[in-house]
């Protein structure tokens, strides 16, 4: 894993400087945010690994940051005094890859900042995984569209339309998926004189 900067906030100057202190002897490198605005200040300055987030503060909660995180693609933990039902389903709701109920110590929130890194970077793999899934299945709906319009036009077979296709790609020296929606772009513009 890469080195790992831990972005905490939370309102309690106590509880903010215990964890930052601890944190940083055991080698993290830790920024300190009092409120939700310096944390999405420092967030868009220092690009946080993880961040770890009180729920209940002043003026902005750690929902709301949350959320803002979320939209960054910035994993976080919520850190809060409260346990009940109502607030830890807002938190999970929020996108939060943990929830730990205070008091809390180093030793406590290690594992838990372990497993949110793992689970953030899986996400990550999941999500270029989609991307790169969708532009495939872009990329073969052109094709077929491009290799039904060579049928129409020349009367031939889905597999020797496909086959010239291919071949045209290759000799073009460019990507099939490109040539389909050239195909597919030429074949629209003609409509237009329809």
């Amino acid at each position: 894993m890469s080195p790992c900067k831990i972005l905490l906030v939370d309102d309690e100057r106590f509880v903010l400087s215990m964890l930052a202190q601890g944190l940083r002897n055991i080698g993290y490198e830790v920024f300190e945010a009092v409120s939700g605005q310096a944390a999405m200040l420092f967030a868009e300055e220092v690009k946080p690994t993880i961040a770890v987030v009180d729920i209940r503060m002043p003026e902005m909660s750690g929902i709301e940051v949350g959320h803002w995180f979320r939209r960054q693609g910035i994993p976080f933990i919520f850190l809060s005094a409260y346990d009940d039902n109502e607030t830890v389903k807002m938190a999970a709701k929020a996108g939060a890859l943990g929830y730990l109920v205070k008091p809390i110590g180093v030793p406590q929130l290690l594992p838990t900042i372990h497993a949110a890194r793992e689970r953030a970077d899986e996400i990550g793999r999941l999500k270029e995984t989609e991307s790169q899934l969708n532009a495939a299945l872009r990329g073969s709906r052109e094709i077929s569209i491009a290799v039904g319009l060579l049928m129409e036009r020349y009367h031939l077979t889905e597999k020797d339309a496909f086959e010239r296709l291919r071949t045209h790609a290759r000799v073009q020296r460019c990507k099939l998926h490109d040539l389909a929606r050239n195909i597919i772009g030429a074949s629209e513009q003609l409509n237009c004189f329809k």
